[in-house]
């Protein structure tokens, strides 16, 4: 038994002793990273849309807030900032910071 032991331990020595494999970091040009988040963040244009196209493309906005935003649209006529959506109720500093990346105007 002993005997077994030596040798499994002489075999397993070198593997213990040899330096590990380091995994390199990813290097990503920001510009890419930036483009490709651009690309897959889908936009729209709050002056234009239907409330489907807003629900769908807005975080945290559904098909009521989206209809919302029309009417708030229908009073102002066009939105000349997209802080002018905060006049709907639901919609918050927070929400427009989500989405800020989404809306244009």
């Amino acid at each position: 038994m002993l005997r077994k032991t030596l040798i499994f331990a002489s075999m397993l020595s070198p593997l213990v002793l040899l330096q590990p494999a380091v995994a390199q970091p990813l290097l990503f040009a920001p510009a890419a990273v930036a483009m490709q988040e651009a690309a897959s963040t889908p936009t729209v244009n709050i002056n234009t849309a239907s409330a489907e196209q807003l629900a769908m493309a807005l975080t945290g906005v559904g098909l009521k807030r989206a209809e919302a935003i029309i009417k708030l649209r229908e009073q102002l006529g066009t939105f000349s900032d997209a802080n002018q959506l905060m006049q709907v109720k639901g919609i918050g500093p927070r929400m427009l910071e989500l989405n800020k990346d989404r809306i244009v105007l």
